[in-house]
């Protein structure tokens, strides 16, 4: 194994929580590297005054009885710190989160240089889908052991430092300049690191040194169905086409899309993100990517003219040098990163690199709901320019457009991207460092708690106003910050609440964020889409009269039923006398994913079964205890079988995965919407009866968008149980079962298509690696 020709030590930390001095380290592990060779180790478990929590004892596998006779951590303390040494490089997988642990318990490392694994790693491993120890470890074949523990973290994170290294002695000269120039400006760990690099030796690009890029198809016969969603209607009369459960429809739909004269079809689909990862772009399709994923070159040079760089900037500086990116899809951003993109190097409407794209559009072009939304809703947009009677609008997913229109013409700020932000701007840091206080006075514990005009007119929301003015008034910030900025004038504004709904929203990174959303969604989009253009909504089956947020009820419609598709549905069997427990302690097939409706089902079941299961040889992963929804999906994909992924169906949406890959869903419970979101709460008081007529709709729908979301990755013969036995005894469950019969009975047979596509290549127009 090389390692870089430098002094280190590698640590890690295992704890009862997230939160320093709250939560306590219970495990300290470190292995000290001298002139890259290994110099001494060093490990200890420490008692602390609680129990450990029992989710803390199934990830460490330390129970309560090993801390028995062990020592304090104030009494190992110096021994620790003799170990590390005065000002080393300290180097760990996320090492922010050891060291601000560390700090907790009264070592403070944060003025020693330091490192972070996994930023390094998505530096020179671009291929990877996730930067987790676990999947890294899987992937790269690292040396994790033992596993759980803090020394089996810090072998593996060695390890991988080690081939992380051993890509970085491959940079060729030009790349090789670059990345020291930026890490010169960067952290000190940095540029420890990048300066202990030798000389290039190589001329040539490495093989690894290539992002996937978009791929390519060829077109295909137009169906009956793609003849239907092409008719172009008549402005005002909204023509609603019944959408199959098929994963090829929107491919299908793509490759038949030849354009028309005097036509140009706008196809926007719920995620782009998420669509584009599944298709193939056809020639003559143009992808309009929001600004938000754009890079806007103005913002950059700013950027690149900083004399220093935070480690985020610094690492995110290389990659835009290394891997000169059009859209933030186009390089392995990581972590914090993205906050870094979004308060200073994201594209706005008024971007050179965003608005470009409406230049001479061709007959058929792909963006997502939110984007297209939002520059319908102002009026001066360039995409006005061609938007005109050749316009022909077709809504995929329409199912969701209370939901998007509900983001779309949202007001948002999201506090790290102001801190982000903020970076060099006393002010602004003050500033953001006040509104967090305001929010955990009056949020009342709660993760997503109303915002009120009377908490709006209070002294304390007036100062922050007038500080907020101020702050706007005097300093220039990058265009992405200075929205939201605007947005959060918007929201603390008394005079501006009325017909909106607004809350306060903590995630459980402890993220803080607050939004204002339009309460009459239908109104807004029947001003800004609906009434003004050639609209055709595709929507799952027997919708046409439940999408009630979205589709004002005087709306002129036309309703296009399918009756021949391309999807054999999966068996769908009603268990109610069944439990979750038989399918965990008895996987049914390689790969199963089981839908909970709550957090607390999914820590219960992980207490109770991740152990049982892993002696057996069965994988458990499971949301919120697993990582994000990116390393779960890298983790399941790559995992030994068999395997099961406890998720809630919220999350489970947006999942993407491989075709023909799980063999079971199971729906423990029927997803209702939770009653105390603000925004639902709210407009479920435009009904006399809520339940029967919009909270019993929305769920159909999203039965409906689960049953999709399987079959886009479903093996031939995947299966789908649902558990919930409401379903027999509930009259509306009755109701609900008779529709998801419904949808079973409206599919057919046919062979998947496994055609092969070419590649494209993406054109990069600017020269970034210069700027830098």
């Amino acid at each position: 194994m090389k390692l870089p020709p430098l002094s280190f030590v590698v640590l890690d930390t295992e704890t009862t929580g997230f939160v320093p001095r709250a939560n306590r380290v219970i495990e300290f592990a470190a292995i000290r590297i001298e002139n890259g060779k290994i110099a001494s180790e060093y490990e200890q478990l420490f008692k602390i005054p609680t129990e450990i929590p029992q989710t803390v004892q199934v990830l460490t596998r330390i129970k309560n009885d090993d801390l028995e006779g062990k020592s304090e951590f104030s009494e190992k303390q110096n021994e620790m710190m003799e170990f590390i040494g005065e000002g080393t490089l300290i180097i760990g997988q996320n090492i922010n989160f050891d060291i601000g642990m560390l700090k907790g318990e009264g070592i403070d490392l944060s003025e020693h240089p330091k490192l972070d694994t996994a930023m390094i790693a998505s530096l020179v491993f671009p291929e990877l889908r996730s930067y987790s120890l676990g999947y890294v470890s899987k992937i790269l074949k690292l040396k994790h052991e033992p596993v759980h523990r803090a020394m089996g973290d810090v072998n593996a994170t060695l390890e991988l430092l080690g081939k992380c290294w051993e890509r970085l002695l491959e940079l060729p000269p030009e790349l090789f300049e670059v990345a020291k120039i930026i890490m010169s400006k960067s952290s000190p760990g940095y540029h420890m690191l990048f300066d202990s690099l030798p000389e290039p030796k190589r001329k040539k690009t490495p093989k690894w040194f290539r992002v996937p890029k978009p791929k390519l198809s060829s077109s295909a016969h137009v169906t009956p169905l793609a003849e239907a969603i092409f008719e172009k209607p008549a402005i005002g009369t909204v023509s609603l086409v019944e959408e199959p459960m098929s994963p090829t429809t929107m491919q299908q739909l793509l490759d038949a899309a030849v354009p028309k004269e005097n036509t140009t079809h706008w196809i926007a689909v719920k995620n782009l993100e998420a669509a584009l990862r599944r298709l193939t772009i056809p020639e003559g399709v143009r992808v309009l990517q929001p600004p938000w994923n754009l890079y806007d070159m103005e913002s950059a040079t700013t950027f690149a003219a900083q004399d220093e760089f935070t480690a985020d900037e610094g690492s995110l500086a290389v990659k835009l040098a290394w891997y000169e990116p059009k859209t933030i899809r186009d390089f392995p951003i990581h972590g914090e990163e993205k906050s870094v993109w979004n308060g200073k190097l994201s594209c706005t409407d008024e971007s050179d690199l965003y608005t470009k794209q409406f230049d001479d559009l061709p007959g058929v072009v792909l963006l997502d709901h939110r984007q297209l939304l939002a520059f319908l809703g102002n009026p001066k947009h360039k995409a006005h320019e061609a938007l005109n009677d050749s316009a022909h609008i077709i809504v995929d997913d329409a199912s969701m457009l209370e939901d998007t229109a509900t983001k779309a013409y949202s007001w948002y700020c999201k506090l790290d991207d102001i801190r982000a932000g903020s970076e060099g701007n006393e002010d602004l840091t003050s500033f953001t460092d006040a509104v967090q206080i305001w929010i955990e006075k009056v949020r009342e514990g709660q993760d997503n708690h109303p915002v009120t005009r009377a908490m709006l007119q209070t002294p304390e929301v007036s100062g922050l106003k007038d500080r907020l003015s101020g702050i706007l008034n005097s300093a220039e910030f990058a265009i992405p910050i200075k929205k939201q900025l605007e947005n959060l004038d918007s929201m603390l504004d008394h005079n501006k609440v009325h017909d909106r709904i607004a809350w306060i929203e903590i995630r459980q990174n402890g993220s803080q964020s607050l939004q204002s959303v339009p309460e009459f969604v239908n109104e807004v989009l029947n001003e800004n889409l609906l009434s003004k253009f050639s609209t055709t909504l595709l929507i799952p089956s027997k919708s046409s009269e439940t999408l009630t947020e979205a589709l004002s009820k005087s709306l002129q419609k036309t309703l296009s039923v399918s009756s021949d598709t391309d999807l054999d549905l999966p068996s769908i069997t009603f268990s109610p006398d069944k439990s979750i427990e038989t399918f965990l302690v008895k996987p049914q097939g390689d790969k199963q994913i089981i839908l909970l409706p709550s957090r607390r089902m999914i820590e219960d079941a992980f207490i109770k079964y991740t152990e049982e299961l892993e002696s057996k040889g069965t994988t458990l992963i499971c949301q919120n205890l697993s990582g994000g929804l990116e390393r779960m999906q890298a983790e399941f994909t790559v995992a030994k079988t068999p395997c099961i992924w406890l998720l809630t169906p919220w999350t489970y949406e947006g999942v993407t995965l491989p075709p023909e890959m799980v063999d079971q869903l199971i729906i423990q419970r029927l997803p209702f919407d939770y009653p105390s979101h603000p925004t639902f709460a709210k407009r479920s008081e435009h009904y006399k009866n809520s339940f029967e007529e919009y909270s019993i709709p929305r769920l159909e729908h999203r039965i409906f968008r689960l049953l999709r979301t399987f079959c886009r990755h479903r093996t031939l013969d995947g299966s789908v149980i649902v558990l919930d036995d409401r379903l027999d005894k509930k009259a509306y469950g009755k109701r609900i079962k008779s529709y998801i019969e419904d949808l079973a009975r409206s599919e057919k047979v046919v062979k998947p298509d496994r055609r092969k596509s070419k590649k494209k290549v993406m054109e990069i127009h600017e020269d970034q690696l210069s700027m830098f």
